[in-house]
């Protein structure tokens, strides 16, 4: 076997085991799990770095560590000037890094290249990140954030349109040692994915196709489309297989949505409103391979309705004292729920939550009311605080009024 190259990194007088690196319990020779940013050690010690033994200020060498007898040695020899830990240069099994404007890291602080079937950090530009990692290791799986779409096996050039300024993502990187990722592309689509549409997208710069699942019409996306930009950039190829459910206008759900054609001029009609969420699905479950939830006319299909009305928390809206500056409007529909129409810019609350109960100055809490009750609870309570309304975010299932494209063109 070829030897190991082991290396001397001075430990500052005073650091002891406690001190801002952490250590994997198991392993032997020691790995570093991680170093705290600034801390002693930062810029020295990387995780996954091996430690095999530590040369003390008599030049001792002690050999063949694990992890409590380092922190006894690190601790009784903390006051000594000349401590070296021998150190073997090493990478992580896997480690996950996160990029974009929501993060600390940027995608022009990191190079990628493909070589040898595999995708390697190339080079590290960020210097923060340079004292955290080396590079060498390379790209296991990149998660998209923005779409909600992970994948695996694409090429670095299929990948590249994709790392915008304005991309978030999290990347997985391996060991280099370790055998790439297996041969062929995977794509993980998110369940569900509400995409904001900026003002102004008349066109998806997307491909469409018509498609019938469980006998029942759809329309799947399925490519960019080589003439008309894409809005979302390189990451709208990802959300190919994609099922088209609605799109939610202000507090409008359009049902004509099965042809290329209807979802065309739909877009084209309603550019110029600011919100527009298209409703998105993937069209099986991966799990258990069973069909996804169907939206008919805004409603969920009587047998989805039960799992989707699980688990959907409430949260609650403290309502200023005065009437007049109540900031939203709402009305009941037929099936008796009651729906937020409208907002001001002040308000916390959100067109499409439904209203699911209320609370008095006192702190009683009322629910299964009809939008009636609510006006009259409202205006009783007048010049009181501490009242509020319980709301849940807005769900497919409630019966929000569905238009068409012409019908909305008139309004």
């Amino acid at each position: 076997m070829p030897a190991v190259a082991i290396g001397r990194i001075s430990i500052p007088k005073g650091w002891d085991y406690d001190v801002g690196v952490s250590f994997e319990k198991e392993s032997k020779p020691i790995q570093v799990k991680s170093v705290k940013k600034n801390g002693p050690m930062w810029g020295k010690l990387r995780r996954g770095y091996m430690i095999h033994g530590i040369v003390l200020g008599d030049n001792r060498k002690v050999e063949g560590l694990n992890g409590a007898q380092l922190k006894s040695l690190l601790e009784n020899t903390s006051k000594s000037k000349d401590r070296k830990l021998l150190v073997q240069v090493a990478f992580p099994s896997e480690l996950e890094l996160k990029f974009g404007p929501n993060y600390d890291y940027q995608h022009e602080g990191v190079t990628l290249e493909e070589t040898g079937g595999k995708i390697m950090l190339k080079k590290i530009h960020d210097e923060t990140l340079r004292k955290q990692i080396l590079p060498g290791m390379q790209l296991a799986s990149v998660f998209f954030e923005d779409v909600g779409v992970e994948v695996s096996g694409y090429s670095l050039a299929e990948l590249a349109p994709c790392f915008t300024a304005e991309t978030n993502c999290r990347m997985t990187l391996w060991d280099p040692r370790r055998a790439a990722p297996s041969s062929g592309k995977k794509t993980i689509l998110p369940r569900r994915l509400d995409l904001q549409l900026p003002a102004g997208v008349a066109d998806l710069g997307l491909q469409v196709t018509a498609t019938v699942i469980d006998g029942e019409k759809q329309l799947k996306l399925s490519g960019m489309m080589g003439s008309t930009p894409c809005f979302l950039g390189g990451q709208g190829k990802l959300l190919s297989g994609m099922i088209v459910q609605t799109l939610l206008v202000d507090s409008y759900v359009f049902r004509d949505l099965k042809t290329a054609s209807g979802l065309k001029e739909t877009l084209e009609k309603t550019s110029g409103r600011p919100d527009r969420i298209m409703m998105l699905e993937r069209p099986t479950d991966g799990r258990n391979n069973k069909p996804a939830t169907k939206i008919i006319n805004g409603k969920l299909s009587s047998s989805s309705a039960p799992t989707q009305k699980k688990d959907v928390a409430t949260k609650q809206i403290v309502l200023p004292s005065s009437n007049a500056n109540l900031g939203f409007e709402f009305e009941g529909t037929q099936t008796g729920v009651i729906q937020i129409t409208s907002v001001s810019a002040s308000s916390k609350a959100r067109v499409g939550q439904t209203i699911v109960g209320f609370i008095d100055k006192d702190g009683t809490e009322y629910s299964d009311i009809a939008d009636y009750d609510l006006r009259e609870m409202i205006e009783l309570s007048q010049n009181t605080r501490n009242r509020k309304l319980v709301v849940k975010e807005a769900q497919w299932e409630d019966n929000v009024l569905s238009t068409t494209a012409e019908q909305e063109q008139e309004s």
